[in-house]
């Protein structure tokens, strides 16, 4: 059976107490979360893949939020047969939010945990401004302010990146999340003291997405600090994790 192509799971763990799945910026691809499972070996980490991206390239890239969600429930609910945390980087944020509203709405099992890094919440103002009117040289100047582009991308890469980076930034600057009550779910919002899209004024807002108080969690750099912070990354989820980790490898969730 062909691996699914949703998940990059570099090294599966299906006995781990908790299930980690992260999702990646605008543009960007699981392999942001190429080091994880070595760091985490007590998480069976599932890096998600959107569609348009890396080895999805030739799927086109979904700009309507919704649609998103819809096309991914399916694939992640025969994977929530354990405890599970949530964890979204800068447009991944939008994404974790509207996948746990989903999934209270249909009863599934909801995350132990949300991780909202990088990013302001959905209902808050678009901040980042449309790419739609922009050129491509355009698109790729202000994508590279960011940190979003290497400084050694050529053009021939960034032309590839180009078509899912615009459906990326389409699906953040239409989407508008029905107002829902707070999810009964710890939130863990982060970010790099070097980025001002995470100031703490901007993470703030989360707290009106769960029921529990939110923690706020800084680490130095900026907007990929989680390329370089991922140790103390790794410690701030164990601690909130701790009681889901502290159950014995493999025994499945009541």
């Amino acid at each position: 059976m062909n691996p699914n192509p949703w998940f990059q799971r570099l090294s599966p763990r299906p006995d781990a107490s908790v299930r980690l799945f992260c999702f990646h910026h605008a543009g960007g691809s699981a392999a942001l979360y190429r080091l994880w499972p070595r760091n985490l070996p007590e998480f069976d980490v599932c890096a998600v893949q959107l569609p348009g991206s890396a080895n999805r390239l030739a799927e086109p890239a979904l700009s309507d939020l919704p649609a998103l969600i819809d096309a991914l429930v399916t694939q992640i609910l025969p994977l929530l047969d354990r405890p599970y945390a949530l964890f979204g980087h800068s447009m991944g944020t939008a994404v974790v939010c509207a996948l746990a509203f989903r999934l209270r709405a249909l009863g599934a099992r909801l995350p132990a945990h949300l991780f909202v890094s990088g990013r302001q919440p959905p209902h808050r103002p678009f901040p980042e401004g449309s790419l739609r009117e922009l050129s491509d040289a355009m698109v790729v100047s202000r994508v590279k302010s960011y940190g979003g582009f290497p400084p050694e991308a050529d053009e021939e890469l960034v032309a590839l990146l180009l078509p899912s980076l615009r459906a990326d930034f389409a699906a953040l600057e239409d989407y508008t999340p029905a107002a829902e009550p707070p999810l009964p779910v710890p939130i863990t919002a982060l970010g790099g003291t070097g980025d001002p899209c995470a100031a703490r004024d901007h993470l703030e807002p989360w707290q009106s997405y769960s029921a529990f108080p939110l923690r706020i969690r800084h680490f130095r750099g900026d907007h990929f600090y989680v390329e370089e912070r991922l140790d103390e990354i790794a410690a701030t989820m164990r601690a909130a994790l701790a009681a889901e980790l502290s159950k014995r490898p493999g025994q499945r969730a009541a």
